[in-house]
């Protein structure tokens, strides 16, 4: 690369596309003969880079400007940031796993491909808009004119007959100006078409030989086993016909659609990005992997990108998997669009190409469905699967967090009172109750028991006083619970506590444990998140000893709490938890009742269907919450926060053993 300063006609041209987005920039840098994929890219921190003789070869060296505006156009509008461009990469890949991912080739390659054409797309219209504008009707703009040299091919990709078709609807060109009037045919692979011929022989003579080998033994229950294989069979065929017809395509609907899209949200581009996918995964599933060419990013345009991204961090994997847009049930445009019109009722109709107007159809709540944990590990993987798995379980925790404080003895005394409302003074009351001021300012002629007036005084209770609590968490992560990276009832609902705890100023403690010997986390109490989650999600995935021996030496000295001294303990675990109670251990048998006696609140929280753990608990002191699906996880940590900021610090009683859920 090189900081050669621009030419002046390059100047010019750069200094304009500036002005049409409004911005100014530091001058591009200048790659020539640079070899990329591409003749233009930008990067994080903003920055563009040009091979200008690259765009010279392709015919389009002349339109500077719009070269120039399109990359600006990255950090103007779409992505516009990093964060941003991460968003719309994870829409792109839920919309590739909602059409069947396992179909299409190379889906990390891809997401990065559509990803920069959405961008690309929106970025392209508003500059051809912006230059509409500026410079009237007379002549198109240089974006479009542009583009009728790099669309100017009779390529046989649909994908990007679809594009170009878009491009004529949004710019209100003739069909055929930047592609052919009709879409190319659908590929066919004489193979795969002998192939399926083959396939479906061998099924049927398969078939028919299982069954009269079943008929030969004339034994009635082989046959009903032989009726329910089939029909499985037929199932299983039926839910892949569902899954081919997500691949079913139809180039000239889809360009509309496209282009009401582009439309809809030119301003969201994260938004849009999940129906652009679920527009044109579908042409990739129908390439295969033999139709698979990796040249479809130079093929769409001319821009490659961002070049140069790093893996997210743990900061922006949190900010991420937060946005609430990303949790919105993919769905193919054609399917809403259906659904709007048959809301709308008979008559009612859209001319092509224009956008529905909003709020058509009835809102549905987001389910977030076909992208959990295991899909979003792949995606970011460059990026470390604790970070991953951490930011995950923060952002599903995040809905349910609430600041988590305890009461406190030091409350203001509540025998003051306050000033309250205004009543009428009577004969008969105490002369000094009368409120001059009070009763001169209703008249100024004072007629005793009609205009006197005198103050009530109301007892000042005061609020409840409440502080930070100080939480010690222990997780089971053993080899009988559910692995964080399986989505763990147990992880979310330590994920919910720990956040709630520090959202109210207070500090955890989290220690992992497994096998004996097996612990990890640390000694001391800490007010950092990324810490606290950290532990919580290491794994070990071996057998469940409960570390009575670390667990005793912690407490042991202590004494019991006070009014100013509390201690709260948590135990995130399941039937195996029977170790903490002396199984396994007989010398360590009365370390958990013994530490009891020293903590305000002590509780379990149990993937335990057979209330195994039950009777021990009980008899320790120990209060029970009981889950088994992700959806029991807020339930019970709410039932715990109500224990935990309700408890009275003056109370003297301990709280025996409870059991719920």
């Amino acid at each position: 690369m090189t900081a050669a300063p621009l030419t002046p006609e390059q100047r010019s041209a750069w200094q304009s596309a500036q002005a049409l987005w409004g911005v100014e920039l530091h001058d591009p840098e200048l790659a020539p003969d640079a070899k990329e994929a591409s003749f233009a890219w930008f990067s994080f921190p903003p920055q563009v880079t040009f091979d200008l003789p690259q765009a010279e070869r392709l015919g389009v060296g002349a339109f500077l400007e719009s070269i120039f505006a399109h990359e600006i156009g990255h950090h103007a509008l779409s992505p516009s940031t990093r964060l941003t461009s991460l968003k719309i990469r994870h829409q792109i890949a839920r919309a590739l796993a909602a059409t069947d991912a396992a179909r299409i080739p190379d889906v990390a390659d891809q997401v990065h491909k559509l990803s920069n054409l959405w961008s690309d797309m929106l970025i392209n219209v508003r500059v051809a808009e912006l230059q509409r504008r500026r410079d009237g009707e007379a002549t198109p703009p240089e974006m479009v004119r542009m583009w009728a040299v790099l669309g100017g091919n009779d390529s046989a990709d649909r994908l990007w007959w679809v594009l170009l078709r878009a491009y004529e609807i949004l710019w209100v060109l003739a069909a055929g100006a930047l592609c052919p009037a009709e879409p190319p045919a659908v590929p066919i692979d004489p193979d795969e078409v002998v192939r399926q011929r083959i396939s479906k022989i061998t099924d049927a003579w398969q078939k028919k030989n299982r069954l009269n080998e079943v008929l030969a033994t004339k034994d009635p229950k082989k046959l009903a086993e032989l009726q329910l294989s089939e029909r499985t069979q037929e199932l299983a065929a039926e839910v892949q016909r569902e899954f081919d017809a997500l691949a079913l395509t139809d180039p000239r609907l889809d360009a509309v659609l496209l282009a009401e899209t582009v439309r809809t949200f030119g301003d969201d581009p994260v938004s849009g990005a999940l129906r652009f996918g679920m527009l044109l995964a579908p042409y990739l599933v129908a390439q295969g992997p033999t139709r698979h060419r990796p040249g479809l990013v130079v093929h769409g345009g001319g821009c490659d990108g961002e070049s140069g991204a790093t893996p997210a961090t743990a900061g922006e994997l949190v900010a991420v998997l937060g946005d609430a847009r990303l949790r919105e049930d993919p769905e193919h445009p054609a399917v809403a669009k259906a659904r709007g019109l048959t809301t709308a009722g008979p008559g009612a109709g859209t001319v092509p190409g224009a956008p529905d107007s909003p709020g058509d159809g009835p809102p549905t709540a987001p389910t977030g469905q076909g992208y959990g944990l295991a899909r979003t590990l792949e995606l970011y993987r460059d990026s470390g699967a604790n970070a991953v798995i951490a930011a995950w379980y923060q952002t599903r925790a995040r809905s349910y967090v609430k600041p988590l404080l305890q009461r406190t003895p030091d409350a203001p005394p509540a025998d003051a009172e306050i000033p309250g409302p205004l009543a009428a003074w009577e004969l008969g009351d105490d002369l000094a109750d009368i409120d001059w001021a009070a009763s001169m300012a209703r008249s100024p002629t004072v007629v005793p028991g009609v205009t006197t007036r005198q103050r009530e005084y109301l007892p000042d209770a005061p609020p409840v006083a409440t502080a930070s609590l100080d939480l010690d968490l222990y997780i089971d992560s053993s080899g009988s619970m559910v692995s964080p990276a399986n989505e763990s009832p147990a992880v979310l609902a330590g994920s919910i506590l720990i956040l709630s705890v520090l959202r109210g100023g207070g500090r955890v403690r989290v220690t992992s444990f497994s096998a004996a010997g097996q612990v990890a986390g640390g000694e001391r109490f800490t007010r950092d998140r990324l810490e606290a989650l950290r532990d919580l999600t290491t794994y070990f995935g071996w057998g469940t000893v409960f570390p009575l021996d670390l667990y005793g030496s912690r407490y042991r000295g202590l004494g019991r709490t006070s009014a100013s001294v509390r201690r709260h303990v948590v135990v995130l675990s399941d039937e195996g938890l029977l170790s903490m109670f002396g199984a396994g251990q007989p010398e360590y048998a009365d370390v958990a009742a013994r530490v009891r006696r020293g903590l305000d609140t002590a509780t379990l929280i149990l993937q335990d269907p057979r209330r195994s753990v039950a009777e021990p608990a009980a008899l320790a002191g120990y209060d029970v919450e009981y889950i088994q699906r992700m959806d029991d996880a807020p339930a019970a940590c709410a039932r715990l926060a109500r224990r935990l900021t309700e408890s009275d610090p003056r109370r003297a009683t301990r709280t025996p053993g409870g059991f719920r859920g």
